[in-house]
């Protein structure tokens, strides 16, 4: 049984990766020439970094210290495109690299959404109930951010990641997360 330091020091750390996993996609979406799916990332870190604001405020708040530092890091894959250029990037490597990339983002929230629900039940059994309300809405943030890669993934399986179709998606997806992240900025001021 791990206690709320060691508990919400993994959640931190695990926002601070998610982080860099948003961070990394939005780059690499960017560099593909991809650019609503390099919004969707874009926003997705901001949306993290709200997020991992407000862990480090309610444990400052609500356990009167800072959250205790914990050094996992994300494994990202990385791909021989670190290397190319944008033109040298052909079609059939841009599908695979937007199917990898996608797929791996909904990995990654699913086994958040696991880790976070082992970590509000592990608050809940001790008895910190206000602990384990706080996680439990970060399962259903992640929860809901998961349902959003399930509908990408399944929309560009169901395409057979035709390019076209990643395309011609692109202007509308820009535009969707362009409006919700000036959505968040306005929150901020």
């Amino acid at each position: 049984v791990k206690n709320p330091d060691d508990i919400f020091a993994e959640i931190s750390a695990r926002q601070v990766a998610a982080l860099m996993v948003h961070d990394y996609m939005a780059s690499f979406f960017d560099f593909l020439g991809l650019r609503g799916y390099k919004r969707l990332h874009e926003y997705q870190f901001y949306s993290e970094g709200r997020a991992y604001r407000k862990t480090s405020r309610y444990y400052i708040n609500h356990h009167s210290r800072m959250i205790p530092e914990s050094g996992s890091k994300p494994e990202l894959s990385r791909t021989p495109l670190h290397t190319a250029s944008r033109m040298s990037v052909g079609k059939s490597t841009k599908q695979k690299a937007v199917e990898d990339c996608m797929t791996e983002w909904q990995k990654w929230e699913s086994e958040t959404k696991e880790l976070y629900e082992h970590y509000a039940k592990e608050m809940m059994d001790q008895g910190m109930i206000a602990d384990a309300l706080f996680i439990e809405d970060l399962v259903v943030d992640t929860n809901e951010e998961l349902k959003k890669a399930d509908r990408f993934v399944i929309d560009l399986i169901s395409a057979g990641y035709d390019m076209t179709y990643i395309m011609e998606s692109q202007k509308e997806i820009h535009d969707k997360y362009k409006t919700k992240a000036k959505k968040l900025e306005k929150e901020d001021e």
